[in-house]
C-alpha cells in the first residue's frame, strides 16, 4: 500500500467522528415562521404617564403569530427590541448620586419567575430569578401563537421617541409600535418660610 492510501484510510474515520462531533454539540434550533408569515402586536403600548409614587408601572405585550393561511404559529422565534432596554441603556439614578444605575425601560420574561409565574411574584424577586432580560430578546411562541413579555417602567425619565419592535426575523415585515415614556419624578416640596 502507498502512503497516500495509508494516509486517507487514517484520516477517514477522524474527519466522520469530528463532523458528529460539531453537528451533535449544535443543540437544537428553534424554527422561523415561514415566510409570507405575520407578526401582530396584540396590545399595543399607548403613550405612559406615570404618576408620582405609582406602584408596580408594568404593560403586559403579546406578539400573536400567523402562518400565510391564516393559522397561529407555535414554537416560533419572535425577537423583541425595545428602546433603552438593551443592556448599556442606563438612564435612570436609583440611588440618588447623580450616577445613572438603572433602565428606564426592562423587558422582563414572564415565564423566568420560578416557582409562581411572574404575576404571582412581587417585582423585587424578578431579578434575583433571571426574569428581566436584555433587548433584543427572542421568545418562542405558545401553542395558541403568542409570544409574551412584560415591560418594567422605572425610575423618573422621559423616553420620547421610544419603540417596540417585534420580528419574526424571515424577510417579514416586523411590527412596530411607537410610544413614549414619561415618568414623573416626585416634586420636591419647598420649604416654608419661617417668621
Amino acid at each position: 500500500m502507498e502512503k497516500p492510501q495509508i494516509l486517507g484510510i487514517a484520516l477517514f474515520p477522524a474527519l466522520v467522528i469530528s463532523t458528529l462531533i460539531i453537528a451533535l454539540s449544535c443543540g437544537p434550533n428553534p424554527p422561523f415562521a415561514p415566510q409570507g408569515s405575520t407578526v401582530e402586536i396584540v396590545n399595543p403600548i399607548d403613550d405612559i404617564s406615570i404618576p408620582p409614587n405609582s406602584i408596580d408601572p408594568t404593560d403586559r405585550i403579546q406578539a400573536f403569530v400567523l402562518d400565510p393561511e391564516g393559522f397561529a404559529l407555535n414554537d416560533v422565534r419572535v425577537r423583541f427590541s425595545l428602546t433603552g432596554a438593551n443592556q448599556n441603556s442606563l438612564l435612570v439614578d436609583t440611588n440618588g448620586d447623580g450616577v445613572s444605575d438603572a433602565r428606564l425601560l426592562q423587558l422582563v420574561d414572564p415565564n423566568k419567575c420560578k416557582p409562581d409565574p411572574c404575576d404571582l411574584t412581587p417585582i423585587e424577586d424578578w431579578f434575583q430569578q433571571g426574569a428581566f432580560v436584555d433587548s433584543p430578546y427572542t421568545k418562542l411562541t405558545d401553542n395558541r401563537g403568542v409570544a409574551r413579555l412584560i415591560i418594567l417602567i422605572s425610575g423618573s425619565a422621559v423616553a420620547d421617541p421610544a419603540s417596540l419592535t417585534a420580528s419574526l426575523e424571515n424577510g417579514d415585515p416586523p411590527a412596530v409600535d411607537d410610544f413614549s415614556v414619561n415618568a414623573q419624578s416626585v416634586p420636591t416640596p419647598t420649604p416654608s418660610p419661617t417668621p
